[in-house]
């Protein structure tokens, strides 16, 4: 790591040990320089050496670990063991990790080894200053500490002078016992009171690591706080974003009206201290300024801890006396104990705000995923799914997920990584291992094959085998990325659904085609009319040169029949090619059927066909359209139907009205919105599969006779209403299946008008 990374500030603290490379120390000024090592064993050994050599009540030493002295490691392993091994020796050592490569969870196992505090690079001067501060700060206390085993020591050599004194000489020193005895139960009460500040620190440090929601430990902590120092209440205030405002996280005893008031005075006399000095003890006084006369005679006394990290203010702890003796006592009482609450809390809070980022940035990501259309896989080297978003598991599965709990949600797992067991109801088949996906230029395993790509990067179209069957045309990208593990490569598969897009291109092309026979259709009119009217023409002076009773008059008929059948003919294929734009006007679809229900019955009832008019209430089939046309589409599929179904046969029609999904021809996708549906069922022999793709173009039938025109303008009628007409096979009934939007133009009420 280039020496330009560190702006390091010396003097160290004496007895420092760093490990790693030597060149970072360059920039380290004054005395006395730290004691280096390249190798963290052999600074291991040098600290067994030391703890050996060293009494019990050796100083605590700064042991400064570079994660390059690491770097040959898969992973933190390494680092952690040596955090273990180093803080288990007799010496006491304040271990600091300079790294610039770790992720949140790596640096909490890293502290749980008994890492003290971590500092990322490139190294900023108030960065390791500040380091240096909490060094210095836990140096102090350890003294504290270790002059309090000193004092009671001594006083347990005096004791014991004492009593040898008392033994020689019979009288004379009762006063000098009483006193020896007084000072050893001072120092033993200040060891007391050191051991169970010690015992609080760690079980609040204990109680905020391990805790899901801080909501009862900060409670509980405030609590216990309050009840340790004498406090009359506390509140914790932090704020939610860097730039955010101050408020109360969690409070003890405190009811405050005028927050707002009290963060701005408070937060201003800290920003004044911590200008003057930045080892400022933090005790701070805020008179509430609420204007009330209690507020000017009985001025509250609070003690004011800034909660700092890496020069980035995350809120105060405060703690609220009765007057400004009893804060002033305490602060010269639990001062270093109060720092030090300080300091735990700052570490604390800024871990858990990092990890609230970084865990709203996975959610936001996951959510994303979860809403696009495009299918998305991500795949492990074996071929099992780490990550299924919605759209591919409708894809696989046929049918929406159903959406589960949080963690359901955020992470779709396929058999190879799965956190928790799954039911077989929501068990997804996998994409490559249950080989449902086939790419058209790839005859061997696909893993290998995406794989063998540069950066796994591949475009190309394939079919994706649904649980129903049905093969889905795609277009499929995929791309390498990093997976969890030092070294892991997952495989990112994406693949867009072909079917609305290959369906618009077909109805693309079947507009093409009929822009050809439009113009053919008008060039055949104009050819075939003019010497028609010719024969037709001739056949009338034929018939009119001719007797009465001429039997020759039969021809002349059949030919002016055939004329008239071909005049038709031309007149319903120009009225299909002819630009048709609907006559719109509001209208009930349900009426309309019940019309062309009993215009067919007739001929229902002369084919032996049972024609059944399922009449329901029915809300929302209303809409703008062109009746007439839209009664001459159904009663089409009416008597196609009574044809199909044949003697001893059923048709059944219905209609019904909601939301219906149609193409969007200008978006390329297919929209939700308000319509209606009509269906035309019989239980005739139904369409043959290959015909179904025929049966709505021009000049297509499947009967003996009919000029196959029927289909085609219905398809025609329908389209230009902004609809669409299917024909499918339901068991043993075939569904002619009508669907039209609801114009938006019409009120509300006019849509949901029953019929």
């Amino acid at each position: 790591m280039a020496v330009d990374q560190y702006d390091l500030q010396g003097p160290c603290p004496e007895g420092a040990v760093f490990v790693g490379p030597r060149s970072w120390l360059d920039s380290l000024g004054g005395d006395p320089r730290p004691e280096t090592f390249d190798d963290p064993r052999v600074a291991l050994d040098r600290l067994r050496a030391d703890a050996a050599a060293a009494g019990p009540l050796a100083s605590s030493r700064l042991v400064v670990v570079h994660d390059g002295a690491f770097a040959a490691a898969d992973d933190t392993a390494l680092l952690e063991h040596w955090l273990a091994a180093a803080t288990s020796l007799r010496i006491p050592l304040l271990p600091v990790l300079l790294h610039g490569r770790l992720d949140a969870s790596a640096l909490v196992r890293c502290f749980r080894a008994g890492l003290f505090d971590a500092v990322t690079v490139p190294v900023s001067q108030s960065a390791w200053l500040n380091m240096m501060v909490r060094v210095e700060r836990r140096r102090e206390q350890r003294d504290q500490s270790r002059q309090l085993l000193t004092s009671q020591g001594q006083t347990q050599d005096v004791l014991r002078h004492q009593r040898r004194q008392l033994g020689r000489e019979a009288v004379g020193y009762a006063d000098d016992l009483l006193q020896a005895q007084a000072e050893l139960e001072a120092a033993n009460q200040r060891l007391t009171g050191a051991m169970a500040e010690l015992s609080l620190l760690h079980h609040f440090g204990r109680k905020l690591g391990s805790a899901r929601n801080w909501d009862d430990v900060l409670r509980e902590i405030l609590q216990k706080l309050v009840e340790f120092v004498g406090a009359g209440g506390a509140a914790l205030v932090l704020r939610s974003a860097p730039e955010g405002a101050f408020t109360p996280r969690q409070t003890w005893q405190w009811e405050e009206s005028a927050w707002d008031r009290v963060l701005v005075s408070l937060q201003d006399q800290v920003d004044g201290a911590v200008a003057e000095s930045i080892m400022a003890p933090g005790v701070f006084r805020v008179d509430p300024d609420d204007g009330t006369a209690a507020a000017a005679t009985s001025p509250r006394r609070i003690i004011a801890l800034p909660l700092e990290h890496q020069d980035l203010r995350l809120g105060y702890l405060m703690l609220l006396f009765a007057s400004t003796a009893r804060r002033d006592a305490a602060t010269e009482r639990y001062l270093p104990f109060l720092q030090a609450v300080q300091v735990v809390l700052a570490e604390e809070v800024a871990g858990a705000q990092m990890l609230d980022r970084i865990r709203n940035i996975g959610t936001f990501n996951a959510r994303v995923l979860e809403t696009v259309s495009s299918a998305i896989w991500v795949i492990d080297a074996q071929g099992r799914s780490v990550y299924v978003n919605r759209a591919a598991q409708t894809l696989l599965t046929g049918k929406a997920p159903v959406a589960g709990d949080q963690e359901d949600f955020l992470l779709r797992v396929g058999r190879g990584r799965r956190i928790r067991p799954l039911s077989q109801d929501t068990a997804l088949p996998e994409l490559l291992l249950d080989a449902r996906l086939q790419l058209d230029a790839c005859d061997g395993p696909l893993l290998t094959f995406l794989h063998g790509h540069a950066d796994g990067v591949y475009r190309g179209e394939g079919l994706v085998a649904a649980a129903d069957g049905e093969r889905i045309p795609v277009l499929l990208q995929s791309r390498l990325m990093a997976g969890r593990s030092r070294g892991e490569q997952w495989l990112v598969i994406v693949a867009e659904d072909l079917r609305e897009t290959r369906k618009l291109e077909t109805e693309r092309l079947r507009a093409e085609q009929l822009e050809g026979l439009v113009e053919m259709s008008a060039t055949l009119a104009h050819e075939i009319r003019n010497p028609l009217m010719g024969l037709s023409a001739q056949a009338e002076l034929l018939a009119g040169q001719l007797p009465a009773n001429d039997e020759r008059s039969r021809y002349i008929d059949v030919i002016t029949r055939e004329v008239e059948r071909i005049d038709d003919t031309i007149t319903r294929m120009l009225n299909f090619v002819r630009p048709y734009e609907p006559t719109n006007e509001p209208i009930a679809l349900g009426g309309l059927l019940a019309d062309a229900v009993e215009l067919a019955r007739p001929r229902a009832a002369a084919a032996d066909v049972s024609l059944i008019f399922v009449r329901e209430e029915v809300r929302g089939d209303r809409l703008n359209a062109d009746g007439a046309q839209l009664k001459q589409v159904l009663l089409n599929l009416l008597l196609n139907a009574v044809d199909a179904a044949g003697a001893g046969g059923q048709v059944r029609t219905t209609v019904t009205g909601g939301e219906v999904v149609l193409a969007d021809a200008g978006r390329g996708t297919r929209q939700a919105t308000r319509g209606c549906i009509c269906e035309v069922r019989d239980t005739g022999p139904g369409v043959a599969n290959e015909d179904r793709s025929r049966i709505f173009r021009p000049f297509f039938t499947t009967k003996s006779s009919g000029t196959g025109l029927g289909l085609s303008i219905c398809h025609k009628i329908v389209t230009a209403h902004g609809g669409e007409i299917t024909v499918d096979r339901d068991g043993s009934e075939t569904v002619f299946r009508v669907v039209l939007p609801a114009d938006a133009a019409m009120p509300p009420a006019a849509l949901e008008e029953e019929v």
